[in-house]
This record gives structure tokens, sequence and C-alpha cells, in this order.
């Protein structure tokens, strides 16, 4: 009987030592340390921000954070639990600069140190930045540059550390990157963010659903816990420098607001107050961002005010419902199908109310996009359609339901690219009347009039600066972000030329400029 207990004693122990082994927090909580803030060697139980990313994690991952979170140290644990566990597995780690890739290397080895030896394969090399074990699996870390990395290797976990930093090789180094992944592996991109680049671009369509990646953000609430020490220095600083605790009674408006948020509180407040007082307000939101929008510093010559998009921005967050839920509302089949996808509803139509929609057409190859906007007659955008890869003819289709659902709205139909043909079909296949006009010359000076709007030069000019100065002065309301983050990254050129920078979008800042237009110049035309 002694001998079935002992039995049924080592069989618990096996399963549990099973589990461990196959998950990666456990092993890494039970048989790995790391140097806390004080100093301390402690058990490395990952955070809040560490477990919810290894929870969620995808084939191809990118993550913009808070700096200082802790993420780079987690997927270390996560590279040894890999190598550990899976005989012949290679991980490769990136950074930007030499500085960076040795202080990652010298963090996978202060943590391999530390786990048991019954329970890691011995080291067979330890050098050049480089983990070999016993077991066939390799750790490797380099410094992205000129030179490619990872080419010719089959890869279970790559990781990019501050890749927002690594230049203009970025690209085409990540194009490499991502044809030497297993079948079963992960890509990670983390980084804090470092004004609008190609790093910026890529997690943009990764939220935007446009490309493989899947986003992460995490801002500095989530990575609260590792500055409590920090937190706790500040709140002293403040008390020392004004004889009094930090209280709800210094609050400003902005900070009022700020106290509301879930996980947010005063000492975090007073650490964050004394930050930008330091440093500046858009240091502190690239490095330690709320939201992920207020991370990216725009620089040069931009149109819109920064200020004023991040402030519509942050509350258009805050709202539970971001347009008008599908069940709540009646559409036609022609709008329905694009309905939550491409085409969103802030308001419906009012009975007897003046609609007018900014129409910007493209050809439909997902590339440029086709966009409406519309506006009521007091600027108010109620609805947004996106969409890239809707042909003309199915466009204008599209359109003309969209008009006539908002009341026969007026149409602001920009000629180039498929606008050619929207305008024609509109016009003689749907017998759409009410749509702008504008007047050309022949060579005898005879007035031509034509339908649409015809975008040149002078023209653009004219229609963003009325965009420009109705939003900034508050005589316009935006309710769709995506509006707002093209706003963000349209830009003058050194000639002058006003555009989406490049590898952006611009279509609906076009759509939207093109309704204001309509709106101001009064004309209706009755169907």
């Amino acid at each position: 009987m002694a001998y079935k207990g002992n039995a049924k004693e080592l069989n618990n122990k096996e399963a549990t030592f099973k589990k461990v082994w196959n998950n990666p927090y456990l092993f890494t909580k039970n048989f790995m340390k790391i140097t806390d803030k004080t100093g301390n060697t402690v058990p490395f139980m990952w955070n809040k921000m560490q477990k919810d990313f290894v929870e969620n994690i995808d084939t191809y991952n990118i993550i913009l954070k808070a700096r200082q979170g802790g993420m780079s140290v987690c997927i270390n644990s996560l590279a040894l639990y890999y190598a550990i566990t899976e005989p012949n597995c290679s991980c490769l780690m990136l950074s930007h600069s030499e500085e960076s890739t040795r202080a990652i290397f010298n963090k996978l080895k202060a943590i391999y140190n530390t786990i048991p030896s019954v329970f890691k394969p011995k080291l067979l090399r330890n050098n050049r930045q480089e983990l070999a074990f016993s077991n066939g699996s390799i750790i490797t870390c380099k410094t992205m540059g000129k030179k490619d990395v990872g080419r010719g290797n089959t890869l279970k976990l790559i990781h990019i550390s501050e890749f927002a930093f690594v230049g203009e090789q970025a690209e085409r180094q990540l194009l490499s990157l991502e044809q030497s992944l297993r079948p079963d592996g992960h890509l990670i991109i983390e980084t804090t963010a470092n004004g609008l680049n190609y790093f910026h671009n890529l997690y943009t369509k990764s939220k935007n659903k446009e490309n493989a990646y899947k986003s992460f953000f995490y801002n500095y609430i989530d990575t609260a816990c590792m500055f409590e020490e920090e937190h706790k220095k500040y709140w002293d600083i403040f008390k020392s420098i004004n004889n009094k605790e930090f209280s709800l009674d210094d609050l400003d408006d902005e900070e009022k607001e700020l106290i509301k948020i879930d996980g947010m509180n005063l000492k975090i407040l007073c650490w964050r107050r004394l930050k930008i007082q330091n440093n500046g307000l858009d240091q502190f939101n690239q490095e330690f961002p709320l939201t992920f929008n207020l991370a990216f510093i725009t620089t040069g010559a931009s149109i819109f005010s920064n200020k004023c998009i991040d402030e519509r921005y942050k509350y258009l967050l805050t709202l539970k419902e971001k347009y008008i839920p599908k069940n709540k509302i009646q559409l036609s089949q022609g709008l329905s199908k694009y309905y939550g996808k491409s085409l969103f509803i802030y308001e419906s139509p009012k009975s007897g109310e003046r609609y007018y929609i900014g129409v910007d057409s493209s050809e439909g190859l997902k590339q440029d996009y086709s966009a409406c906007i519309v506006l009521d007659k007091y600027g108010k955008e109620v609805c947004m359609f996106k969409n890239n890869s809707i042909k003309p003819y199915k466009f204008a289709e599209f359109v003309n339901n969209l008009g006539r659902f908002y009341n026969n709205a007026y149409l602001i139909v920009e000629k180039a690219s498929g606008g050619h043909s929207v305008i024609e079909r509109l016009r003689y296949d749907y017998k759409y009347l009410n749509m702008s006009k504008f007047k050309t010359y022949d060579q005898l000076g005879k007035t031509i009039i034509q339908i649409g709007f015809d975008t040149n030069a002078k023209t653009k000019g004219i229609i963003i600066n009325d965009f420009v100065e109705l939003f900034e002065t508050k005589q316009i309301l935006i309710n769709s972000i995506e509006v707002l983050e093209e706003m963000k990254v349209f830009v003058a050129d050194d000639r002058g030329s006003m555009n989406a920078m490049r590898g952006y979008h611009d279509d609906l800042v076009m759509a939207f400029a093109l309704a204001i237009s309509g709106l101001k110049s009064g004309k209706w035309y009755k169907m």
C-alpha cells in the first residue's frame, strides 16, 4: 500500500511538472529570476501587461508601448523558454543599436544563469552575442543595420526591439525577417514611438486590419507597476516644493478628466505633471503615451493643429458606441452590405434636413481609397465611407444610394481618377441632379458648365484652408477617428504642395474638404 501511495505522489509531481514545463508563464515564474529595480533578485513573475501579451500572441505582432514597461525582458524569458523546452529551436533577438543589443544579450545571460541546472541544457557557446545550447537550440542577438539579418534561417522567435529607431533599412530588413519565420513561429516588433515613420505606417495599418500584424498598445497606466518607486519619488518632490501633498484640489481641467480613467490615480498624475514640466508635453507623450495617437509626434509642416486633433481624438476614444449599431438603423441592401466595414453612420438623416457629401474616387485597385464624408447643414459629420477595392461603377451605385438616403444630398464629386466614371453614371444612369458644377472656357471664350469638382493647385488650397479654419475654430464636428488619423499626416512639402506623407492616405481629408466646399457654396438643385 505504501508503494502505491508513493507512485500516486510521483504521478502527481510528474503531472505538475508537465503543467509547468508546457506553460511559459509557469516555467518563468518557477525557474527564472530577475533583478528588480531595487537590486534584489526575485522570481520572474510577469506583470499584467507582459502576461496579456503572451496570452494573446499571434504569428506577426506589433507593440507600441510606454518606455521601460518590461516588455523586452518578458520576450527574453520567452526566447529562453522556447530554447530550453524545444530542442533545435532558433531565436533571433534584434535591436537598433550595438549598445541596446549588448544589453539584451547580457539580460538573457543573467536570466539563464538563474535557472536551476537540472532544468536547462548546458551552454556550448557563449560568445559573439550568441547562446548555443547542448540540445541544439540557439539564441542569437544582432543589431539591425544595412546588412540583412535572419536570411537563410528558420526561426521560432524573432524579436525586434525599438523598431521605430532602426532607420531607412527597416522596411527591407523586415521583409527578409518575415521569410525566416517558422510556420509556428512568432515575430514580435516592440518599440516606443519615434515620430511618423515606417513603424507608424505599419502600426496604423495593423490597427486598421490592413496587414497581417496584430497590434498591441500599452500605455503608462498599463506599465504603472514598474514605476511605483518613481511615482513615490515624484510625489515627495512635489510635497517638498509645495509644502503639501498633491491632491484633487491641485488638478487642472485636463487632469480632472484623466483622473476618471480606470487605473489612474493621484500619484500617477503627480508624476505625469512633473515629467511634463521637465521635458515638455510632446516628449512625454512620445515616451509615455496614454493613447496610441498621442505617441506619434509630427515633424515638419503639419497642416492641421495636432493639439486640436488630439483633443477630439481623446474624446472619441471614450465613446462606448463609435457609430450607430446596425440593429438600430434601417438601411437598403445597397448600403447595408457595407455597414460596419466600410460605411459608418453617426447620425441618421432628419426629415427636411439638407446634407452635403464630399466624394473622392479611386480606381478600386486596393491602393488609394474611394471615400465619402456626409455633413449636415451645421458642419457635423454624420457619415463616413472608406473602401479601397470598390470599382468606380459600384462606387457610383453606392454614392447614389447614400445620397438618396440622406434626403437627396448635394454631391461634390472630385473629377480625378475614377471620378469621371462616377459622375457620368450618377448623372445619366441614376439621374442624380443635385450635384456641384464648375465653369470652364473653350478657345473662343465660351462658357462650359461641367459637373463635379475640378481639383487643382488653386482650388485645393482654398478647400483645404477652409477645412483648417473651420476645424480649428470649432465650426465643424468630426466624428470619425479615421479622418483625424489622416489629418495628422497631412503636410505641406518644400514646394508648398499639400498631401499625405509618403506611405499614407488623404482620401478622407479630401472628401471632407469637398463636403465643406459644398456646404459653403449655398448651392442646391431640386431632384
